[in-house]
C-alpha cells in the first residue's frame, strides 16, 4: 500500500508541477491526492502547503531580475504579506478538523472558478485601470487578501494574486508576475515554519511531492510550454468541478 501512495504521489506531484510551469492550478491536483492516499483533509492543506513552498521560493528567485527595478515596492509589500500570511496560517489552525472538511468542496470550487475566470479577469482589470495606477492601498489590500487566502488555502494563489496585482498596477506583465512570485514565496516560507512547527503534517508526503514537483516544473518549463495552454487549463477546470462535486456529496 505505501508503494502505491507514494507512486500516486509522485505521478501528482509530478503532472501538478508541470501544470503549474503552464497554467497554473497545480494544488487541484496534490491536494486530492493527499487525501487519496489517507492524509486528512485538515492535515492535506497544511501538507500540501509546506511541499510547494520550495518551488515558490525557486520562482522568486528565478524572477530577481524583474524584482531589483521594483526594489522599494518589493520592500514595501514584505509587512503586508507577512502579516497576512500569518493570519491566514492563524485561521487554518484555528479551523475545527468538521468546519474544515465541510468548506473544502467550496474551497476548490473557488478554485476551480478563478482557473475559469482568471485570464477574463485580468484582461477586464488591466482594460478598466486605463493605464492609470491605483492608490498604493489597494496594492496593499488586494497582496493582504491574496496572501490571507493563500496561507489558508493554496490552490489557486497565483492567480488570486496575478488578478489583484494587475488591478493596482500598470506595469508589464512580467513584473506582475515576479511580484506575484515573490508574494507565493513569502505564503511558503511563512506556511512551512508555521505548519512546520504547529500542524500536523505528513512529512513523507513532502518528501516526496518536493522532488516531484520539481521535476514537473522543470520539464513543464522545457517541454510542457510547447503545449497549447487552453486545453490544459480546461482539463483542469473541468477535473476541479467533478471534485468539488465529489466532495460535495461524500
Amino acid at each position: 500500500m505505501m508503494l502505491l501512495q507514494v507512486s500516486g504521489l509522485l505521478l501528482a506531484g509530478f503532472v501538478a508541477g508541470g501544470l503549474n510551469a503552464v497554467a497554473g492550478g497545480g494544488s487541484l491536483i496534490t491536494y486530492p491526492t493527499l487525501i487519496a492516499v489517507g492524509v486528512p483533509p485538515l492535515h492535506a492543506n497544511a501538507t500540501n502547503g509546506i511541499a510547494v513552498a520550495p518551488a515558490y521560493a525557486a520562482a522568486a528567485f528565478g524572477s530577481r531580475e524583474h524584482l531589483r527595478p521594483q526594489k522599494r515596492r518589493v520592500l514595501s509589500l514584505i509587512p503586508t504579506a507577512l502579516l497576512a500570511s500569518v493570519g491566514g496560517t492563524i485561521l487554518l489552525l484555528s479551523t475545527p478538523h468538521e468546519v474544515f472538511e465541510a468548506v473544502v468542496p467550496f474551497l476548490v470550487l473557488a478554485a476551480t472558478l478563478l482557473m475559469a475566470i482568471g485570464p477574463w479577469v485580468n484582461r477586464k482589470v488591466t482594460a478598466l485601470n486605463g493605464g492609470r495606477a491605483l492608490h498604493p492601498v489597494a496594492l496593499h489590500l488586494g497582496v493582504g487578501l491574496g496572501c490571507l487566502y493563500g496561507a489558508y488555502f493554496n490552490a489557486a494563489l497565483g492567480l488570486v494574486l496575478i488578478a489583484v496585482i494587475a488591478m493596482s498596477l500598470t506595469e508589464r506583465l512580467v513584473r506582475i508576475g515576479a511580484l506575484k512570485n515573490f508574494c507565493t514565496f513569502i505564503v511558503g516560507a511563512v506556511t512551512s515554519v508555521v505548519y512546520g512547527v504547529f500542524a500536523d503534517v505528513a512529512w513523507w508526503a513532502i518528501g516526496v511531492l518536493v522532488p516531484a514537483t520539481f521535476l514537473g516544473g522543470y520539464l513543464g518549463a522545457r517541454l510542457f510550454q510547447k503545449l497549447p495552454e487552453r486545453p490544459l487549463r480546461i482539463a483542469v477546470i473541468a477535473y476541479g468541478l467533478i471534485l468539488s462535486v465529489i466532495l460535495m456529496l461524500r
